[in-house]
């Protein structure tokens, strides 16, 4: 008797920890979906809009969990991506551009299956001359003594495309390739004339610059703005603002590139749908406390610059709102 009853006791108990642990179990509470979020170092702008990407989707999509995690940036995030080993990432719109179309740096090799989700902040060119020189428009740069950045850097292959649509190249000046501290100390000192360089708007060297300096801020003009754009579609449109710079009262049309948000070929259309309304739109405002430069976003704003396919949730949020056809 004793023996039966252990055996009914035993079954009970089994009984009750199998429902326990089916009520826990994804057919029963449903599974929560995880999702990983690759940003670039820890010590970067980009580590914190990671971070408040993954807080609005925990905050604000159900049964869904995002993280961000840190990286080595763009070039690593699309062997990320390309592997599924992260769901979403950020990255340069010139290496998402080379990796979808396998040009540039990555030029024989299969075309990356990523798409778009949206963009953030960007980095604006400045060309900048001193106010003393007869430099007015980019074409007066030739012959001058011109600062750019570092050999290689992003900065001096910027300027360098630009550079050529005008007709020029590094050998029509006297170029310097340094870095933005040492082109504005250079242009204080008088011995650069001009420099370019990209840059967040507005620079505090640059500030310290045009505060002690009376300068000028070069304009890209409108048709030639186009054209670049159409010839380089991972570059966009910007402007730096009138007071951005001190003594330089008007506001400036310029080029600029800006961080991309995307995801892999296949991800959930809903889901990115979600995601991409809730941070652009819904809870803009919350985004925008991440980072400085992320109080000048606009839902529009971030449907610029975007140089791959949309991805087709993403796409159909745009469309809403008119940002795109």
């Amino acid at each position: 008797m004793k023996k039966r009853m252990f055996r009914w006791a035993i079954a009970i108990i089994g009984m009750t920890a199998w429902v326990g642990s089916a009520a826990l179990s994804p057919a029963f509470a449903g599974e929560k979906q995880l999702l990983s979020i690759a940003t670039a170092s820890t010590g970067g702008s980009w580590y914190p809009a990671g971070g408040a990407i993954s807080s609005l989707i925990n905050k604000y999509i159900p049964n869904t969990e995002a993280s961000a995690h840190p990286s080595a940036a763009s070039r690593e995030n699309i062997r990320l991506l390309s592997e599924k080993n992260t769901d979403l990432a950020m990255v340069m719109p010139s290496v998402a551009y080379f990796a979808h179309s396998a040009t540039g740096l990555y030029k024989g090799k299969p075309p990356a299956k990523i798409n778009g989700l949206f963009s953030f902040w960007g980095i604006d060119l400045l060309i900048i001359a001193r106010a003393d020189t007869d430099i007015h428009k980019i074409e007066d740069l030739k012959g001058k003594r011109v600062g750019f950045g570092p050999p290689g850097s992003g900065s001096a292959n910027m300027s360098q495309k630009i550079l050529e649509e005008y007709g020029l190249s590094y050998k029509d000046m006297k170029p310097q390739f340094i870095s933005a501290t040492e082109q504005s100390q250079a242009l204080k000192d008088g011995t650069l004339d001009a420099a370019m360089y990209t840059i967040g708007t507005p620079a505090s060297t640059f500030v310290d610059l045009c505060t002690l300096t009376k300068c000028r801020l070069l304009p890209i003009g409108k048709e030639m703005m186009t054209k670049i754009l159409k010839k380089y579609p991972y570059y966009a449109e910007s402007v730096i603002p009138a007071n951005a710079y001190p003594q330089i009262k008007t506001p400036t049309p310029a080029l600029k590139w800006v961080g991309l948000v995307i995801t892999y070929g296949d991800f959930d259309p809903e889901l990115a749908y979600q995601i991409v309304k809730i941070v652009c739109k819904d809870h803009l405002d919350e985004f925008k406390q991440c980072h400085a430069q992320a109080k000048k976003l606009t839902t529009m704003e971030m449907s610029k610059g975007m140089s791959i396919p949309w991805n087709p949730g993403a796409a159909r949020f745009w469309k809403e709102i008119g940002a795109i056809q």
